[in-house]
C-alpha cells in the first residue's frame, strides 16, 4: 500500500487512542513497513511530546485550554467564539473550523440562554489526532428543563429519561418564539462524538465506553462534550444538505432506536406512539436499528400499519435490522 509517513502516523495514533496494544505490529503490517521503521516513527512523536509512555501504554498527549464565563446577561456565544474558540483552531482546514464554529456557537448558546445558570465553563483539549471541547454550566439541567415545559405546556409528567429522547429527531425546543430546535440534531450528526450528561442522565447518538462515561464530571447543571477529528473531510454543508432542502428546510430526520429505547427492546404500541410522534414534523425519517434484538408485532403495528396510514405523507425507511426485526417488520406489513 503506497503511502506517505503522515498517513501512517495518522493510522498509528488512531490505533493508540483506542488502546489497541498491538498498535506497532497493526500499522506495520496495514502499511507494509518494517518495524524498525514503525518504531523510528513513535521515537520522533514521543520525543515531540505528541505521545508519552504511561506505564505499559502509550497515550496520545493534550494541550488543555480553561475558559470561565460569568453568564450576567451579556454574554455573546459569538464574541466568545472569536476571541477564544478560533485562534486555538485557526490552524486546522476551514471545513473543521466552519465544523466547530457552527457546534460551538449552538452549544455555547443553549448554555446562556436556556440553563439560568450563575456561571459557564468551557475546556478545550487538543491533541493531534482531535479537538474535544467540554461546556459545563451549573443551572438546570436541560433533562429538568424539558420535563418542566411538558409538564406545564402538555401535562405531561415525564421521566428525565424520556425527555432526553425528545432531542433525537430535531425540532424539539422548550422556546419556540427563540429557538428552532435545530442546533442539538445538526451539531450531533457533525461531530465525531457528541455527549449531553445532566442529573446522571445521558443524551448520544455514540456508544461512549464505560471508561470515557465514568471519567465525565457528574452533579447539577449541564455538561456538553463534543469531539472531532482535526483532518475530517466532512463538512457542515453535507450535513445540512442530509437532512434539509433549499425549498422546505429541515424535512429529514434519523432516530437510533436503541438508544431512544434504552431500558429495552421496544415490544409495545405506546411506544411505537412515542416514535411516531417524533416523526411527525418530518417528511423522511431513517429508523436505525442498530442493536436492536427484536420488536414486539404491536410495536410494529402500531407504528408501519396505524400510524403509517394516518401520516401517509411521512416515509419510513428501516437501516440495519437484525434477522429477528426484519422478519417482524415484513411479517406485520405482509398483514396489512
Amino acid at each position: 500500500m503506497q503511502s506517505n509517513k503522515e498517513q501512517i502516523i495518522q493510522y498509528m495514533l488512531g490505533l493508540i487512542s483506542a488502546n489497541d496494544k498491538a498498535f506497532a505490529s497493526k500499522t506495520a503490517l496495514y502499511f507494509n513497513k518494517s518495524k524498525s521503521t514503525i518504531y523510528n516513527y513513535l521515537a520522533e512523536l514521543t520525543r515531540d511530546g505528541i505521545i508519552a509512555k504511561a506505564g505499559a501504554k502509550y497515550v496520545l498527549q493534550s494541550t488543555t485550554y480553561s475558559f470561565s464565563y460569568e453568564n450576567n446577561g451579556t454574554l455573546s456565544e459569538s464574541r466568545i467564539c472569536a476571541k477564544d474558540i478560533e485562534p486555538l483552531i485557526a490552524r486546522f482546514p476551514k471545513n473543521v473550523i466552519s465544523i466547530w464554529r457552527y457546534a460551538f456557537m449552538e452549544m455555547m448558546n443553549n448554555a446562556i440562554e436556556h440553563s439560568k445558570a450563575p456561571s459557564i465553563n468551557v475546556t478545550v483539549k487538543i491533541n493531534r489526532l482531535k479537538t474535544t471541547v467540554f461546556i459545563k454550566d451549573n443551572g438546570m439541567g436541560i433533562f429538568q428543563n424539558i420535563k418542566n415545559y411538558m409538564l406545564a405546556e402538555h401535562g405531561d409528567d415525564m421521566p428525565l429519561d424520556e425527555c432526553a429522547t425528545l432531542l433525537f429527531a430535531g425540532k424539539f425546543t422548550t422556546a419556540k418564539s427563540l429557538h428552532s430546535g435545530e442546533g442539538i440534531f445538526f451539531t450531533s450528526h457533525m461531530m465525531d462524538d457528541f455527549l449531553i450528561m445532566s442529573d446522571d442522565i445521558i443524551f448520544t447518538r455514540d456508544n461512549f465506553h464505560d471508561e470515557q462515561l465514568t471519567s465525565l464530571e457528574k452533579g447539577h447543571g449541564t455538561l456538553v462534550v463534543m469531539s472531532l477529528f482535526n483532518g475530517t473531510k466532512k463538512t457542515a454543508r453535507e450535513v445540512f444538505d442530509r437532512f434539509s432542502n433549499v425549498d422546505e428546510g429541515f424535512i429529514k430526520t434519523s432516530i437510533p432506536i436503541a438508544h431512544v429505547f434504552p431500558n429495552g427492546d421496544p415490544i409495545s404500541r405506546s411506544e411505537a406512539r412515542r416514535l411516531g410522534e417524533l416523526l411527525s414534523r418530518f417528511k423522511e425519517a431513517e429508523l436505525d436499528f442498530a442493536g436492536i434484538e427484536e420488536v414486539g408485532q404491536a410495536f410494529v403495528h402500531e407504528l408501519f400499519i396505524v400510524w403509517q396510514r394516518n401520516n401517509p405523507d411521512i416515509t419510513l425507511t428501516v437501516l440495519n435490522p437484525c434477522e429477528n426485526v426484519d422478519f417482524m417488520i415484513k411479517r406485520v406489513i405482509s398483514t396489512k
